[in-house]
């Protein structure tokens, strides 16, 4: 059975982090908090109001993080760092000691075993949901149209749109068409 979620962005909870606001876009499984780190996939939105800023720790968690309306240098305690231009992508263990700096807006997903992720801009096409996985839109501006299973999507800036496949061999299909490039963030998660 395939499940589609679509929030629209006042209905998204936020709440603080040390350097900025976060949005929830998407929590797995249902019922599950951030707050108590017993879920398995979120998929958030946040800003970065305060440089430096250092990042929540997450131990046993693992990100992949995009950001998308300035660059944004992380630096990973003993591990390095990476200078990222909107859009582009990094992945890191929730452990480490993590500091920003730059002033954005970011999308990011904290992953549990046995799932990976990725995140992707993108102004259109059509995609594959995982089976057993997950696939959504994020839409950066207003008038992204997405359409799944017969369904059409009207989706306005700061809306979430996931797709849920929980039945083995059913390849479901998420198109989307976008008003312009880097229009929305493809998410893909799924099972290792």
């Amino acid at each position: 059975m395939i499940r589609r979620t679509l929030t629209r962005k006042s209905a998204l909870a936020v709440s603080n982090w040390s350097g900025g606001s976060t949005t929830q876009l998407f929590l797995y499984p249902g019922g599950a908090s951030y707050a108590a780190r017993d879920f398995q996939v979120r998929v958030s939105s946040a800003t970065v109001e305060q440089t430096p800023s250092v990042f929540t720790s997450l131990p046993g968690f693992y990100r992949v993080l995009m950001p998308l309306s300035a660059p944004l240098k992380l630096v990973f305690e003993n591990q390095g760092n990476v200078d990222l231009a909107p859009f582009e992508v990094v992945e890191f263990d929730g452990g480490w000691n993590t500091t920003s700096y730059g002033i954005c807006t970011d999308i990011g997903i904290m992953l549990s075993a046995p799932w990976e992720g990725s995140l992707k801009p993108i102004s259109g096409g059509t995609y594959v949901c995982p089976d057993g996985g997950f696939i959504g839109v994020y839409a950066l501006v207003d008038g992204v149209k997405a359409a799944s299973g017969g369904e059409e999507y009207a989706l306005m800036q700061g809306d979430f749109l996931m797709l849920e496949d929980d039945t083995a061999g059913v390849e479901e299909e998420l198109s989307i068409a976008a008003p312009g490039e880097n229009a929305a963030v493809l998410v893909v998660v799924f099972r290792t």
